[in-house]
């Protein structure tokens, strides 16, 4: 399955960084399963990822396409059975469970690369990053301040110390799972406020502001340490730590239910746009390089849209 009917697709070899056009040819050669989807279902993620390193792909790529998945709807044989009928996009509504299908397909395809250690050895598979989609057509998840708070403050019980920081820094800053664990102390410069990410998912340099409340976090966890150590590392000092054990415990310890760790990322997003935040901003915030994917919060802008129209439009002729 190439994304490319022109140009042979590089083979899957071990050690090496391969593209998820490779790896779903290398998977759909050894399939074996009976789901006649499965193959239009994979070419859909292979249409808009084949071209990015297999490894290197994220929850904030999986939702983009799952999004444009939506967008998409249902497709349409204008042609019926009969040969040479093209398929188009109606932009219909997908039922939930059709879009939980296809985020599956890609999940056992990254896993069975993982079983077979065509990953890094410190590699998460993303999709568990991202939300299976619920019955009744639940709105992204985030979470609430009091579950926030409370968060806080069973994360200070985990057996990682560093647990806290990193979701503090979750939810002020936006900033993806990957770029935090890339954070080397070098890079954090707390006088300033500020922790500079010498590359994020879109190539670009980008600096988190550290809010007073994460600055003290970080002085409460921070030793001697080399500069060029990262800040969530585990046992080794340049490897990012596999916080997955904690973070659950934390989760079930404060009682909260459909959040993944990517919920940080609309936490942050979320509680910008209820505070009345332009969506311009709130993607600079994120670091979206358009507005798209940043749509999805309008509806919480909703309220604060109101308010504005109230006060500008209700003192006409006063």
């Amino acid at each position: 399955m190439s994304t490319q009917s022109n140009t042979a697709t590089p083979p899957v070899t071990r050690g090496e960084m391969f593209t998820l056009s490779a790896l779903a040819d290398t998977f759909m050669a050894c399939y074996q399963g009976r789901d006649p989807s499965f193959t239009s279902r994979l070419s859909f993620f292979t249409q808009h990822l084949g071209e990015k390193v297999a490894s290197e792909i994220d929850a904030d790529d999986i939702d983009d396409v799952l999004e444009a998945l939506k967008q998409r709807g249902r497709l349409f044989n204008v042609g019926g059975n009969k040969r040479g009928g093209s398929v188009i996009s109606t932009h219909k509504t997908l039922a939930d469970a059709t879009i939980n299908r296809y985020r599956c397909t890609l999940q056992s395809v990254l896993t069975w690369a993982r079983k077979r250690r065509l990953m890094p050895k410190t590699w998460v598979n993303p999709v568990v990053e991202t939300q299976r989609l619920p019955e009744d057509n639940a709105r992204t998840r985030y979470l609430s301040e009091p579950e926030y708070e409370k968060l806080i403050k069973v994360s200070r019980l985990a057996s990682w110390n560093k647990l806290t920081l990193l979701i503090m820094l979750a939810v002020t800053t936006g900033a993806r799972r990957g770029t935090l664990l890339g954070l080397r102390w070098k890079d954090v410069d707390l006088n300033s406020g500020r922790a500079f990410c010498e590359r994020t998912k879109n190539g670009d340099p980008f600096v988190l502001v550290l809010m007073p409340d994460v600055i003290q976090e970080f002085q409460r966890i921070s030793t001697k340490t080399n500069p060029e150590d990262l800040v969530f590392c585990g046992r080794y000092p340049t490897k990012p730590m596999n916080f997955n054990k904690p973070w659950e415990q934390a989760l079930k310890d404060a009682q909260i239910e459909g959040v993944v760790f990517h919920s940080l990322r609309h936490t942050h997003a979320s509680w910008l746009a209820k505070r009345g935040a332009p969506l311009l901003a709130i993607a600079d915030s994120l670091g979206h390089k358009s507005l798209a994917m940043t749509k999805r919060y309008a509806h919480l802008c909703v309220d604060t849209r109101a308010e504005m129209l109230s006060r500008v439009f209700n003192n006409q002729g006063a």
